[in-house]
């Protein structure tokens, strides 16, 4: 495939230069290449990958002599677009930041053939799952593709074949970037739980949908995002039941959360309506020991003033009734109190269910209606009674009987009949208390949240690694933001901007991966290099987008339902023409 032939499936861009950033820079390049090129011929993916030389150092020889180019290139071509040190030293900052790298990614998005456009970094090894999925012919336009990233690590084996590097990358992964945030991994793949966190260290883990731990107090707790993994395995008691200490956030409107438990195929198991801070029970089948479960939230967020994030629920616990590990409770105890009007469950039998309905401060119940209702919102049976006399706190009582139990079968969504052994899921609230009014804090909500159509949180958390839209769509935005600072949140900026241009968000889930081949500290982002990383920045006197103006165009973004777009038509040094060598074959062709 020649540069004069038809316009391939995709281009993978990425931008770099010969100095041995982040140590063993070409050890991390020529692996990323050998799995696209193999790869892109093992899955019959006709591509272009596009590499911009930014600034080549003038002690040392060009990317294109350094690495092993493919003997066998298949459907795909390798480009090497070189961006002159006079052209770099035109430019704010030259000494203090020598590769641009989001303007260098926009002169490979800028002359990239293909139909869609990948933007990521050279040290970035992909799955063959993701691969074969876009052999599959699968990409849609007005659409920008994220995925979480596996870092691996940095000892990848050299001279090894492509199965040989994709089974490493596999069996040595170290965390994941994930929308919610970093999470360090443990042999088993699943997530380590921090020294002090959410969960009983026996028969309890976290899966994807939960934020770091933070602290109130002295109180370690996550956020939820709007789905939530649990993976249990129940202790010597089958009976025990799960125990969860939560608290609303300052998205939920009206301070009222609908919490639902979901298997893993979407079928809801049991529900709840949560508001203030509250401890609830979750009864699980006796006949189920181990597995995992979904904590889902219903209901449209609320964008906060000073925070990106949409904070629905929050967690403190999550233990197993009567275990040794029963956690004290923080504060004023969980005691039912009336906070406005409510229904809650009060108690759960075989084939009974008792209602406490609290009307609202100063109110009284003087007849009630309840209907029986199908899947499909058609009626069963339905009655109705007068004036109900109150318990002494102030509360109705309503206890309602039936003639089979509660529960379902393993393959089936029907309710089991009388005779089985267990109760089947529920979910029921028993006991809480106000919770913390947000208005007064540093998360309250945006003073425009009313009004904002569409409060989008998007997975922005590595997203230099992996951004991938229609090369319209990228043209259509103009590329990156061209600031010459240090390369700071501007991915992030383009995700929204892409996103209120009206572009949905995909998250390619797992098994599609894309492992990170980790580099020494204080070069890229990881937990043990961050402070040196920063100390970095600052000795260089170069600026960043401050967390708080990331915050801000956000917000903007969100108000108006409009996109910001940072650049000019002649984005990606557009009057530029620009010296480039491809290679199709072992020969390479030069169009200097």
């Amino acid at each position: 495939m020649h540069l004069n032939g038809p316009a391939p499936y995709i281009s993978v861009v990425v931008a770099a230069r010969n100095d041995n950033h982040g140590g063993h820079m070409l050890r991390r390049m020529q692996a990323f290449l050998d799995a696209w090129f193999g790869q892109a011929a093992r899955y019959g993916v006709p591509s272009e990958v596009i590499v911009v030389e930014w600034n080549p150092p003038a002690d040392r020889p060009k990317l294109r002599e350094c690495l092993e180019l493919p003997p066998e290139s298949g459907p795909c071509v390798l480009r090497f677009v070189e961006v002159s040190r006079q052209l770099h030293r035109a430019l704010p900052n030259p000494d203090a930041i020598p590769l641009h790298q989001m303007l260098a990614k926009n002169v490979g998005i800028r002359r990239a053939r293909g139909k869609f456009i990948l933007s990521t970094n050279i040290d970035i090894v992909f799955s063959a799952e993701f691969m074969r999925f876009l052999a599959e012919r699968r990409l849609e336009h007005r659409t920008i593709y994220r995925m979480d990233r596996h870092d691996v690590s940095s000892e990848i084996p050299e001279k090894a074949t492509l199965d040989e590097l994709l089974a490493f990358c596999h069996q040595n992964m170290r965390r994941v970037f994930t929308a919610e945030g970093d999470f360090e991994l443990a042999s088993d793949g699943l997530r380590r739980l921090e020294s002090e966190d959410i969960v009983a260290p026996e028969g309890l883990r976290l899966g994807p949908g939960w934020y770091v731990v933070e602290r109130y107090e002295k109180d370690p707790f996550r956020w939820m995002a709007a789905e939530a993994e649990i993976i249990f395995e129940k202790p010597r008691d089958a009976e025990t039941s799960l125990l969860m200490d939560v608290e609303v956030g300052p998205s939920a409107p009206g301070g009222l959360v609908s919490l639902e438990i979901v298997d893993r195929e979407g079928s809801l198991l049991a529900s709840a309506t949560v508001q203030g801070r509250s401890k609830l029970r979750l009864h699980i089948p006796a006949r189920i020991a181990a597995g995992s479960l979904l904590l889902r939230t219903r209901c449209d967020g609320l964008a906060l003033a000073l925070d990106s994030r949409l904070l629905i629920l929050r967690v403190f616990r999550l233990w197993w009734e009567d275990s040794p590990w029963s956690p004290a409770p923080a504060g004023p105890a969980l005691v039912h109190r009336a906070i406005q009007a409510n229904v809650r469950v009060r108690s759960i039998e075989p084939r009974r269910i008792e209602l406490a309905l609290q009307p609202g401060e100063g109110t009284d119940l003087e007849n009630i209606d309840f209907q029986l209702c199908d899947s499909s919102g058609n009626e069963l049976f339905r009655f109705a009674s007068g004036h109900l006399p109150p318990t002494p706190n102030g509360e109705y009582l309503l206890a309602v009987n039936f003639g089979f139990k509660f529960g379902r079968q393993p393959d089936s969504p029907q309710l089991v009949p009388a005779g089985e052994k267990d109760t089947g899921w529920f979910l029921e609230v028993i006991g809480s208390r106000p919770g913390i009014h947000w208005a007064a804090t540093n998360q309250a909500p945006s003073p425009f949240a009313g009004h904002m159509r569409n409060p989008a949180l998007l997975h922005t958390n590595g997203s230099g690694d992996f951004t991938l839209l229609s090369r319209e769509d990228w043209w259509s935005l103009r590329g990156y933001a061209e600031f010459p600072i240090w390369p700071v949140h501007i991915d992030s900026l383009f995700c929204y901007s892409a996103h209120y241009a009206g572009m949905r968000e995909v998250v390619l889930r797992e098994p599609l991966r894309i492992f990170h081949i980790e580099h020494l500290s204080g070069a890229g982002w990881t937990p043990e290099g961050e402070q040196e990383r920063l100390s970095r920045i600052e000795s260089k006197g170069v600026s960043v987008i401050p967390h708080s103006d990331l915050v801000n165009w956000i917000d903007r973004m969100r108000r108006f339902n409009a996109p910001v777009i940072f650049t000019l038509d002649d984005w990606g040094l557009a009057a530029e023409n620009l010296p480039e060598t491809s290679v199709s074959s072992p020969d390479p062709h030069s169009t200097e």
